[in-house]
């Protein structure tokens, strides 16, 4: 039996007379009498919009096409520039076509800074990690493991040990500094114009001092300073040089004297230096006299007047701790000419953070230098190698 609902339905009989009848209509049937047109129609009407639409927009795209082909023919007043049109269409492919009509687009800086800042901190991280593993107590059997092998110089645990935070810095490192400092300028620059003896250099002078007194003085001759001052031990000629450096260790204390060829003055660049020593005046006034032998030997035709050198004492910076007089030392050979930079003095102030990021710098960068010998080996003992 079908069921479904009551519905009136008009006829006319066959006399012509309209007649309402209740009849019961499925409900699939009752829904194609009452809607079924009706949705078709809506259904077809949207079609013949849909199919409009779709006309207008390939009509519009041709149309942009046609302008972006010839874009003297819209030069007129008023209208949009191509620019503007084409990239609300192809963003991309009109920025590559404008890219050299148009300024660049300024990064964004906020975004920029945190990603070198990133960058920074993980460079610093494996700085660090470097730095700790060249100078961490070496165990006894590490002690002569070369860490550095640079210019014919060798540094080993024991004195890249030296390099820790509040460490007395020893003469192998001042005299690894000073060939690499001369090494690197002579590459940059083809010739060196500050030359850096040795500490077994005043070695020889502190000795020799010891050993004699007024009475019992002998002056040197070339054969007790050929390895400190011919050409032919230095690869240059030491007179073509501006000034000369001579770090000094005495009474467990780091200073320096820098003698300047032009006006023949030696400095006296000492971070705690004390004008009542008596030692330390008999030694300033021992390393004048030396410094004057020495011109003469580099120069035989020199009489005693015009190798006569002036002592001075210069007013630099002091130290604030009892460690840190080899970096000072460091310091004075890397930058110290004489001139005055820092609010009229010729070294700059110092803080403690500075001093040993000069400490990580140096031990880290010979580490690092690409002519160490035994680089790859370090940085892969290190943990950092490739990092």
């Amino acid at each position: 039996m079908v069921t479904g609902e009551g519905v009136n339905v008009s006829t006319i009989n066959k006399k012509g007379r309209r007649r309402s009848e209740k009849r019961i209509v499925s409900g699939n049937k009752w829904f194609d009498s009452c809607y079924g047109r009706w949705w078709r129609q809506l259904s077809h009407v949207l079609c013949i919009c849909h199919t409009f639409f779709n006309f207008l927009r390939l009509r519009c795209h041709l149309r942009m096409g046609r302008k972006r082909k010839n874009p003297s023919r819209n030069a007129g007043a008023g209208s949009i520039p191509e620019a503007a049109t084409s990239e609300a269409i192809e963003p991309s492919s009109s920025a590559i076509r404008g890219s050299e009509n148009r300024l660049p687009v300024p990064l964004d800086t906020s975004t920029g800074q945190e990603v070198k800042q990133a960058v920074d901190k993980k460079s610093q991280s494996m700085l660090n990690k470097l730095y700790y593993f060249c100078t961490r107590r070496p165990k006894e059997h590490e002690e002569l493991s070369v860490m550095v092998s640079l210019f014919g110089i060798y540094l080993n645990r024991k004195d890249s040990y030296t390099m820790k935070p509040k460490g007395w810095v020893n003469d192998m490192v001042i005299l690894a500094a000073g060939k690499i400092m001369m090494e690197e300028e002579k590459e940059t620059n083809g010739a060196v114009t500050r030359h850096i003896f040795s500490p077994q250099f005043m070695n020889k002078v502190i000795c020799d001092l010891n050993l004699s007194n007024e009475d019992s003085y002998k002056p040197w001759c070339i054969e007790d300073v050929s390895l400190f001052i011919l050409p032919s031990k230095l690869g240059y000629d030491i007179n073509q040089c501006k000034l000369i450096f001579a770090p000094t260790l005495f009474a467990q204390h780091w200073s320096c004297y820098a003698l300047d060829l032009k006006d023949k003055t030696l400095h006296v660049l000492d971070s705690m230096h004390d004008r009542f020593s008596t030692s330390k005046k008999n030694l300033d006034d021992a390393t004048k006299r030396r410094f004057e032998e020495l011109l003469v030997l580099m120069n035989p035709g020199l009489n005693k007047e015009e190798s006569s050198i002036t002592l001075v004492y210069v007013d630099v910076p002091r130290q604030q701790n009892v460690h840190d007089c080899g970096i000072y030392v460091l310091k004075y050979m890397e930058i110290w000419d004489g001139s005055t930079k820092w609010q009229e003095k010729t070294m700059p102030e110092y803080q403690y953070k500075e001093i040993l990021q000069f400490r990580i710098s140096l031990i880290c960068g010979w580490v690092q230098h690409p002519k160490n010998e035994v680089r790859e080996e370090i940085l892969n003992a290190a943990g950092v190698l490739g990092k």
